[in-house]
C-alpha cells in the first residue's frame, strides 16, 4: 500500500549538441550520462551541468556528415572504461572514456539492427541485416552465428501426454466452434520499425529476441541460452508489438499487445507462454508503446508511450508511466505528461543501475531530466480518536481509500474510491487537529483536488498549479528545487538510519515507537524512557521467548498504519495481503493502573481477552489485592463463562517475573513466593466465595475450581453432580445434573472421569457418566453387572484393583473373610504392601504370622537379613530367625535365639565357631575371641584371634586367666610377635617412600616437567601449542576414556581415575601417580601408630628388647622421611604462592577451598619426632609412648596424619 513519492527533480539545459539524441547510457561508477547522437558521443554530468568527455563520430567517418547516420545500440563497459556503440552501417565502435579515442573494433557488411550486452558484460549479441544473430565475447571474438527465424521450437518443447484433445475441451461461451477456429496473427503495426529487439535475463543465462516472422508478418519471441542454443519459441500472439524487456529478477518478459478492444502490456514466461497482463489507460488506437523498461530491483515498470494521431497542430503527446504490482494487481503510480512540444518530448529514457528509483531522460532539445522517487505510505497523521486511520493508494486516476479504524481491507480492494479526471501522482492528508481525514490529490495535469467531509457531506475544491510539484505537506505546495519534510519524521528517519540499517518501516503510536526490521520482527519501544543507546541495544538484541516488546512477523512485513488511541497495528506482508495485530504493551500499563488503583476487574478482563494477555496477570501483579477483593472480582465479571475462562487459564507460573516484568521504577514489585501453590490458593478462594454467594448459579465454576487444582478433585466434583440429580431446578439460572456432567466431560477426559466415577462405588453415577460418553454399552455393562453381583467389600476390592488403587483394594479385601486371605497375601507379595498389611491384622493372628514370614523373605532378598530375623523372632519363628541372624553376622541376636530354642551345647559351639570365622573375615577380632572363649570354650583359638588382630592386652588377659600350661609356651608368643613385627615394620614403607621420592626427583631432572593435564586436556599457559594430532597420538587412550567417563556412575569414574594414575615408568601421568601413592603411604603409616604402640608394649613385656628397639627406630625413620619429603617434592615457594584453583573445570566449592587453603599457614617443616637413636631402650620406648599419647607437646604432636594431609594437599595443588 505504498506510493511513489517524488523526492527530487533535477533538470539541466547545459548540454547542447548537433542533431538530436538517439541513445542514453548511465555510467554506474560515476553516475554520468553517455548521450549519443548522429554526430557525436558526449559524457555529461547532470549534477554539475558540465560536459566531461566528448568525441565526434563523423570526423573519422564512422557516421556520415549529413546527419543521416543511425545508431542501433550503446553500452557503458565499466571494466574496459569505455563505451561501446553500434551503427546501422555495421560498425562496432569503442570509445575510450579516459583518452577520448574512438576505435572501430569490428564491422558487419550486412549492417546491424541492434546490439545488446549481457548483464555481466562478458557477451554481446548483435543482430545483422541478414536477420542473423552474432554472439561474441567481450574481446569481440565471434562465438557463434545463427539465424533468427528457426522452425524448431527449442529444447523446451512441450510433451503431449494424451490427456485429451482441443476438440473435447471446454471453451466457454464461444462454444465448440472455437476448437476449429484458427488464430489469425495480425501483421506488425504500420509504425513498427521491424527491427529485432534483444533483452537479457538478469543473471545473463538467457536472452530473448523479438523479431517479425516472415510467414505471418507478426512478431514472435524466441529465447536462447548464452551458448546460442534455442530454448523456446513463443505461442502465436496476435497484435504483439516491438517493445521487449526481461524482468531483472528473471520471472517474466514484458511486451505490449494490441487487442481488438484494448491496449495492454503482456508478460511471457521463458517457455514462451503468456502469463498475465494489465490494460493501459488508453483507447485502442490512441497511443503506441515505444519502449518498456524495468528498474534494477524489478519493482517498477516504466512504459514509454506516444500518441499515434497528431493533434490539430500536428504534434503528438508523449507520456512516461510508472507501474507497480501488488497482490496480482497493477497500479499506475506516476504519469508524466510532457505535452506536445517536440523539444520537451523525451527521446532517450533509462533507469539508473545503482539507484533503483532514479530515472534519467534526455529530451529532443538536449535537456536532461533526473527524477528521484521514494516509497511512501500516505496515511492520515491524526493522533486523536476522530482520525479514521486513512491510507490512500494511488491507482491511475483513482485514489483507493481504506479507513482502518472501521475495517481492514486488503489491497487492491478498499473502503471507497475517489475518481479523478486525470492520473494521480501525489496525495497528502491535512495536518490539522480534528481535520486529518481531509485529502489533497495532485494529478498529472497539475490540478490539486481537496476532498473532505463537511456538515453538508463530501466537498471538493480544485486548485491549478504551475511548474513541477515536488511535494505537498500541511497544505503547502513545494515547487521544484525546494525541499520540505516534517521535522518529527525527519528526526526519526535520520536517527533510525544512523542506528540500524535493517529497519524496514516505523510508525509512532501514542507514546510508543513501532519498528519493523529486515530480520522479520516488530519492536514496540516506549518513547518516554527511550534513549539512543537504549534504541541501539533494543535493535541489536533478539529478545527472549517472553519479551512482549518484540513480535515475530512474516517475511517482508511493513507497517502500513496504526490506529490512533488504539492498539491496532496494520502490517502489509510481501505486497500481497495485510495483517492486523494488537500491540499488548501499549495497553498493558493502562490495564495495570486501572486494575490497581480503581479495581476495575471487568474492564481489565475485557482488555486482556481482546489483546490476548495472559489472564494470570490479574492475580499475579498483586495477589493480596486480588484475594482481598475476590467477591468484587466475581461480581464485576458477572459471567460464569468468564470465571470459567479465568480458572482454566490459571498456571503456577508467575507472569510478573516471566512474561510481563514490572519496570524498575514501578511501585509494584513481584511478591515473594509462599509455601502454598498459587493455583490451589486461587481455586479455593474462588470456590469458597462462589459457594457463599450462590452455589446454584456458579455450579459450573465451582466444578471448574475442583478440577483445575494441582491434584484434581474429580471425585468431589462427581459427587456434586450426583447430588444435583436428586434436586429439582427451582431457581432461575440453576444447572441440571446432565448439564453439569456434560460440562465436566468437556474439562476432563471421558475415560479418566469414568474411572474416577467408578472409584466412588456409586453405580448410578457410573451409569450417568457412561451414558454421556461415547462408550459402547457392551464395553461397560457386563463389567458393571458382574460388580453388582459381588459382596460389597469384595466388590470394592475388585474396583480398586481395576483402578490400580492397591492399598484401598487390600483394605477392602482384608474385610472379606478367611477364604480370601490367600488372595490378599498374593496381592501383598505382588505390590509389596507388607507394612500396610501388617497394620490390618492383629499381632496374635495366624494371618499376621503368615504376612510376617512373607515380609521376612522379601527382606532377605533385599539384603536386610537382620531385620528379617527380628521380624521372624517376633512372630515366633526362632529357627528361621536364627538363620537370618547368622547370615547377617548379628551374633548377639543369634546366640539369644539359639539359647531360646534351645540348641544343644555341641551345636551351640559349632554355631559360635561359624560366627567367629565370619567376624574374623570382617576384622572384628575382639568379638570373634569372645564367641570362641565363652561359647565355643576354645581359649587358644580366642587368643590366636586376638593376637591376629594385635589386641595384645586382651590376649594377655585371656592367657593369665587360663592355666600355667599356656604360660609355659612363650615360644609360640615369641614367634607370633616376631611375625607381626616383621609384617608391621615401617622399614618396608620407608624403602617405598625413598623409591617414590627418587623417581619424582629423577623425573624432574632427566626430563622436563610435563604439563599437568586434567580430563579435558592441558591446563597450562602453553596449552594452545598442543596440536590436535599430537594429543590424539600421545594421549588418545586417556582422552577416549575420559569421553566415556562422563556417562559412567560415580563408582566407575573412581575406578577409571585410579586406572589413569598408573605407576608404570614412562606413563603420561607418572608424576601425579607417584604423588598420589606417596599420600596413600603416608596415611597407611599414620594408621600404624596405635598398632606399633601396642606391639612395642608386648615386645617389652616378653623381653624382646632388640626387636622393640629396631621397630622403634624404623618407625622413627619413616616419620622423618615423610617430614623431609615435603620440601623436596613441593618447594616452599610453590606452597606459599600457589594460585587459586580456577578454570573451566573448577566448581564453586573447589575455588572456595583453594582460597581458604591459601589463608592457612604452611605446615612447618621443622616439626619432627624427638630423636631416640642414642637413648636406652626403656627410655626410648617410654619417650615414644609419651610422644604418641601426649597431645600437649607441640614438638611431638605432629602425627603422621598431618604429614599425609600436607602431601595430599600439595598433590591436589600440583
Amino acid at each position: 500500500m505504498r506510493n511513489l513519492k517524488l523526492l527530487k527533480s533535477l533538470r539541466s539545459s547545459e548540454l547542447q549538441g548537433p542533431g538530436s539524441p538517439q541513445y542514453l547510457s548511465v555510467r554506474a561508477d560515476t553516475g554520468t550520462l553517455l548521450v549519443l547522437s548522429q554526430y557525436s558521443i558526449t559524457e555529461f554530468d547532470p549534477r554539475t551541468g558540465q560536459v566531461v568527455n566528448e568525441a565526434s563520430l563523423t570526423a573519422d567517418g564512422f557516421l556520415p556528415d549529413d546527419g543521416c547516420g543511425v545508431v542501433v545500440g550503446l553500452q557503458d563497459l565499466a571494466e574496459l572504461e569505455s563505451a561501446c556503440l553500434a551503427t546501422a552501417g555495421g560498425d562496432v565502435i569503442l570509445f575510450n572514456l579516459n583518452t577520448c579515442q574512438v576505435e572501430c573494433v569490428g564491422s558487419v557488411d550486412s549492417g546491424l539492427t541492434s546490439m545488446s550486452w549481457s548483464p555481466d558484460e562478458e557477451l554481446v549479441v548483435l543482430t545483422t541485416g541478414q536477420e542473423t544473430i552474432i554472439m561474441m565475447t567481450k574481446d569481440f571474438e565471434p562465438i557463434i552465428e545463427f539465424g533468427i527465424h528457426q522452425d524448431d521450437f527449442g529444447e523446451g518443447k512441450f510433451i503431449t501426454v494424451g490427456w485429451g484433445k482441443k476438440e473435447t475441451q471446454f471453451h466457454g461461451s464461444e462454444g465448440k466452434q472455437a476448437a476449429q477456429r484458427k488464430l489469425q496473427v495480425q501483421p506488425a503495426a504500420a509504425w513498427d520499425d521491424h527491427r529485432p529487439r534483444v533483452t537479457w535475463r538478469g543473471d545473463g543465462q538467457l536472452f530473448a529476441v523479438s523479431a517479425v516472422c516472415p510467414q505471418t508478418g507478426g512478431r514472435k519471441v524466441r529465447v536462447w541460452n548464452r551458448e546460442g542454443v534455442l530454448q523456446a519459441t513463443s505461442e502465436p500472439i496476435s497484435g504483439l508489438e516491438q517493445a521487449l524487456c526481461w524482468k531483472p529478477s528473471g520471472s517474466l518478459i514484458a511486451s505490449s499487445q494490441r487487442h481488438p478492444n484494448k491496449h495492454s502490456v503482456v508478460f511471457m514466461e521463458k517457455n514462451g507462454l503468456l502469463h498475465g497482463d494489465f490494460t493501459l489507460p488508453f483507447s485502442k488506437d490512441q497511443a503506441k508503446v515505444k519502449d518498456l523498461l524495468w528498474n534494477s530491483d524489478s519493482t517498477v515498470l516504466a512504459v514509454w508511450l506516444e500518441d499515434m494521431t497528431p493533434g490539430e497542430d500536428g504534434q503528438v503527446n508523449t507520456y512516461v508511466q510508472l507501474w507497480t504490482v501488488g497482490n496480482y494487481h497493477w497500479y499506475l503510480k506516476q504519469s508524466l505528461d510532457f505535452g506536445k512540444d517536440p523539444q520537451k518530448a523525451p527521446v532517450c529514457v533509462g533507469w539508473d543501475p545503482e539507484r533503483p528509483l532514479r530515472l534519467h531522460m534526455v529530451t529532443r532539445g538536449w535537456t536532461t531530466i533526473t527524477y528521484d522517487w521514494g516509497w511512501n505510505t500516505d496515511r492520515s497523521p491524526g493522533v486523536d480518536d476522530t482520525d479514521n486511520a486513512n491510507v490512500a493508494v494511488i491507482d491511475g486516476d483513482k485514489v483507493l481509500m481504506t479507513t482502518f479504524r472501521k475495517c481492514v481491507v486488503p489491497p487492491p480492494m478498499c473502503s471507497f474510491e475517489l475518481q479523478l479526471k486525470s492520473p494521480v501522482n501525489q496525495v497528502t492528508f491535512l495536518c490539522r487537529p480534528q481535520k486529518t481525514n481531509q485529502l489533497a490529490a495532485l494529478t498529472a495535469d497539475r490540478q490539486i483536488s481537496v476532498y473532505g467531509k463537511g456538515r453538508s457531506g463530501l466537498f471538493v475544491r480544485s486548485i491549478e498549479v504551475d511548474g513541477v510539484v515536488v511535494s505537498m505537506v500541511q497544505s503547502l505546495i513545494i515547487s521544484e528545487g525546494k525541499h520540505f519534510s516534517s521535522p518529527c519524521v525527519c528526526l526519526f528517519t535520520s536517527v533510525l538510519l544512523q542506528l540500524a540499517s535493517n529497519v524496514s518501516s516505523f510508525a509512532v503510536c501514542n507514546d510508543f515507537l513501532l519498528i519493523t526490521t529486515h530480520s522479520h520482527t516488530c519492536r514496540c519501544l516506549h518513547l518516554s524512557s527511550l534513549s539512543v543507546k537504549g534504541l541501539q541495544v533494543a535493535l541489536a538484541s533478539d529478545g527472549n521467548q517472553n519479551d512482549e516488546t518484540l513480535r515475530r512477523v512474516e517475511r517482508g512485513s511493513r507497517i502500513v498504519t496504526v490506529v490512533p488511541q488504539d492498539t491496532r497495528v496494520i502490517l502489509q506482508v510481501s505486497l500481497t495481503h495485510e495483517r492486523l495485530f494488537h500491540v499488548k504493551l501499549i495497553k498493558l500499563r493502562e490495564f495495570v493502573l486501572t486494575l490497581v488503583v480503581l479495581i476495575c476487574f471487568r474492564e481489565a478482563f475485557e482488555c486482556m481477552r481482546k489483546l490476548r494477555i495472559n489472564l494470570n496477570l490479574i492475580c499475579d501483579h498483586n495477589p493480596k489485592v486480588f484475594l482481598d477483593n475476590i467477591e468484587t472480582f466475581i461480581t464485576q465479571l458477572n459471567s460464569i463463562n468468564d470465571v470459567n475462562l479465568f480458572l482454566t487459564e490459571l498456571k503456577e507460573e508467575d507472569t510478573t517475573s516471566t512474561m510481563y516484568p514490572h519496570p524498575e521504577s514501578s511501585p509494584i514489585q513481584p511478591q515473594p513466593a509462599s509455601g502454598q501453590k498459587k493455583v490451589d490458593v486461587v481455586c479455593d478462594a474462588l470456590r469458597g466465595a462462589m459457594e457463599s454467594m450462590d452455589p446454584n448459579k456458579f455450579c459450573l465454576s465451582i466444578l471448574t475450581a475442583h478440577v483445575k487444582k494441582t491434584v484434581p478433585e474429580l471425585e468431589i466434583a462427581l459427587q456434586k453432580v450426583h447430588e444435583l440429580r436428586g434436586e429439582r431446578i427451582s431457581t432461575p439460572g440453576a444447572v441440571s445434573a446432565e448439564e453439569a456432567l456434560k460440562y465436566l466431560l468437556f474439562l476432563v477426559n471421558v475415560n479418566d472421569l469414568y474411572e474416577h466415577s467408578l472409584g466412588t462405588y456409586d453405580f448410578d453415577l457410573v451409569l450417568m457418566v457412561a451414558e454421556k460418553s461415547q462408550k459402547d454399552p457392551k464395553e461397560y455393562l457386563p463389567f458393571l453387572n458382574m460388580l453388582k453381583s459381588l459382596e460389597p467389600n469384595y466388590q470394592r476390592y475388585t474396583i480398586d484393583k481395576h483402578l490400580k488403587r492397591y492399598k484401598k483394594a487390600l483394605h477392602h479385601l482384608s474385610k472379606c473373610g478367611e477364604q480370601h486371605f490367600p488372595e490378599a497375601l498374593q496381592l501383598v507379595k505382588e505390590q509389596k504392601l507388607y507394612s500396610e498389611a501388617l497394620r490390618m491384622f492383629s499381632a496374635n493372628s495366624s494371618h499376621y504370622k503368615a504376612l510376617s514370614c512373607a515380609y521376612a523373605e522379601h527382606l532377605v532378598q533385599q539384603q536386610q537379613a537382620e531385620q528379617a530375623g527380628l521380624l521372624l523372632w517376633r512372630c515366633g519363628e526362632p529357627v528361621s530367625a536364627l538363620q537370618a541372624f547368622a547370615s547377617s553376622t548379628s551374633w548377639r541376636n543369634a546366640i539369644c535365639v539359639a539359647q531360646q530354642i534351645p540348641l544343644p551345647p555341641d551345636q551351640l559351639a559349632l554355631l559360635a565357631r561359624d560366627l567367629a570365622e565370619k567376624l574374623i573375615e570382617q576384622r572384628r577380632y575382639s568379638e570373634a575371641a569372645l564367641l570362641l572363649d565363652q561359647y565355643a570354650k576354645d581359649c587358644e583359638e580366642a587368643i590366636l584371634a586376638l593376637i591376629t588382630g594385635a589386641v595384645w592386652e586382651e590376649a594377655l588377659r585371656l592367657v593369665s586367666k587360663q592355666s600355667s600350661k599356656c604360660l609355659r609356651q612363650p615360644c609360640n608368643i615369641m614367634f607370633i610377635c616376631q611375625y607381626v613385627a616383621v609384617t608391621l615394620s615401617p622399614q618396608t614403607h620407608h624403602n617405598i617412600i625413598y623409591r617414590i621420592i627418587y623417581r619424582i626427583y629423577l623425573g624432574y631432572i632427566v626430563k622436563p616437567p610435563s604439563c599437568p593435564t586434567d580430563e579435558d586436556g592441558p591446563d597450562c599457559p602453553d596449552a594452545e601449542l598442543y596440536s590436535e594430532a599430537s594429543s590424539v597420538m600421545t594421549n588418545s587412550k586417556y582422552s577416549q576414556s575420559n569421553s566415556r567417563i562422563s556417562s559412567r556412575s560415580s563408582k566407575n569414574r573412581r575406578k577409571a581415575e585410579r586406572k589413569k594414575l598408573s605407576l608404570k615408568e614412562g606413563s603420561p601421568m607418572e608424576d601425579r601417580a607417584l604423588m598420589y601413592a606417596l599420600g596413600e603411604i603416608s596415611t597407611t603409616v599414620d594408621k600404624m601408630r596405635e598398632d606399633v604402640h601396642s606391639l612395642l608394649k608386648a615386645l617389652v613385656l616378653f623381653e624382646f628388647d632388640k626387636q622393640a628397639e629396631k621397630l622403634q627406630l624404623a618407625y622413627e625413620d619413616a616419620l622423618q622421611m615423610m617430614a623431609a619429603a615435603v620440601p623436596e617434592v613441593w618447594p616452599e615457594g610453590l606452597q606459599n604462592n600457589q594460585a587459586p584453583l580456577t578454570g573451566p573445570n573448577s566448581t564453586a566449592n573447589s575455588i572456595m577451598a583453594s582460597f581458604q587453603q591459601q589463608q592457612k599457614p604452611v605446615v612447618s617443616q621443622q616439626g619432627r619426632q624427638r630423636s631416640v637413636l642414642n637413648q636406652p631402650f626403656s627410655s626410648c620406648y617410654i619417650d615414644h609412648f609419651c610422644c604418641l599419647n601426649s597431645p600437649d607437646d607441640d614438638d611431638n604432636n605432629m602425627s603422621l596424619l598431618s604429614v599425609s594431609k600436607c602431601f595430599s594437599l600439595q598433590m591436589l595443588r600440583s
